[in-house]
């Protein structure tokens, strides 16, 4: 479907609506998420869209996966994110403050959700001391 809607359709703006559809179509059928993200590479591949389409496309597919409660990382690959952020946290926390304060504060930020390692994050440029970003 993919390389037929790609070969009769000039529209950018149509090729979105129809590149949208077949994702949706896999998720409504039950797909695996592995399944999923191959097929998803070869249309990916197949309907290619402008820069500014492709951003759209990008946004509009997260929310979908959002509300059907299916993300598009996997929970293993979430679980490498949210490490990886708390690492950076941590050094960030030891450049600023020294190797004691990564220390002190390292068991809470590796247990931290994403949304706290976040707002950490943000407040850890202009803290003055490391109590201030953790309070």
């Amino acid at each position: 479907m993919a390389q037929i809607r790609a070969k009769v359709t000039e529209d950018a703006e149509t090729l979105k609506g129809w590149k949208f559809r077949l994702i949706r179509l896999m998720y409504e059928r039950g797909y695996e998420q592995a399944r999923i993200l191959e097929l998803f590479r070869l249309i990916d591949w197949m309907i290619r869209l402008p820069k500014a389409l492709e951003a759209d496309f990008r946004q509009t597919l997260y929310a979908y996966e959002e509300q059907q409660r299916m993300p598009y990382v996997t929970t293993v690959e979430q679980a490498g994110i949210q490490q990886g952020e708390a690492l950076i946290l941590l050094a960030q926390l030891q450049e600023k403050f020294g190797h004691d304060s990564a220390e002190v504060y390292r068991e809470r930020i590796t247990a931290a959700e994403p949304e706290q390692l976040l707002q950490w994050s943000k407040r850890i440029l202009s803290a003055e001391t490391p109590e201030t970003i953790f309070h």
